[in-house]
């Protein structure tokens, strides 16, 4: 191991960016444009370029979210649904694209982004994420560029879509469990703002 290696370990909790972007909340929706740009051109590299042996790594992660998403298990399912991911920046033999997709990963995983296991415990999420990421791989398995290209960005597409469905339902939710525990929208019990009102 080269000493003068950085770290790859380090927890992103204690990352200067990773705590930059827990701060902002909004990045989310930046994140997810930087994600699109990265995916389609990653797909694509990866239908011109995938070795048997790239291409045996992605169907074996492919297999493992089938497998996950059989038993129904979404945090096992979301593992996979990364490893998938980075196994096509890999494939896309880009060194410094691999890198920095790698770090961000990492932070996604960590939810520094957005829950990713929330997501998969919405039933009709995963099973649209399922096939998109059958159609990403067929797509790179058939070595079509555009096609991978199209089918990975309306897989982000898909996904931050689902995040703004679950945030506003999250959001919803959390109104009527304050309503029926009393509480007006600012955190003020019902009581509390009559008598303030008297």
């Amino acid at each position: 191991m080269m000493h003068g290696a950085p770290k790859t370990d380090e927890q992103p909790a204690t990352d200067p960016l990773a705590r930059l972007l827990q701060a902002h909340p909004e990045t989310v929706f930046d994140y997810f444009e930087f994600r699109r740009v990265m995916a389609g051109n990653a797909a694509a590299l990866a239908a011109e370029r995938a070795t048997d042996e790239d291409l045996a790594r992605v169907r074996a992660c492919l297999e493992s979210m089938e497998k996950a998403h059989a038993l129904d298990d979404p945090a096992q399912e979301a593992a996979a649904d990364a490893e998938f991911h980075l196994a096509i920046y890999e494939a896309a033999h880009n060194l410094v694209m691999s890198q920095v997709m790698r770090r961000v990963f990492d932070m996604l995983k960590v939810g520094v982004f957005y829950d990713r296991i929330d997501l998969y415990r919405r039933r009709g999420v995963r099973d649209a994420f399922l096939r998109q990421h059958q159609a990403i791989w067929q797509a790179i398995a058939s070595g079509n560029p555009e096609a991978a290209r199209t089918m990975a960005e309306a897989h982000i597409n898909s996904t931050e879509e689902s995040l703004r469905e679950a945030q506003f339902a999250n959001s919803r939710r959390d109104v009527a469990l304050r309503r029926r525990a009393g509480t007006d929208l600012i955190g003020r019990s019902r009581d509390g703002a009559r008598d303030g009102a008297r």
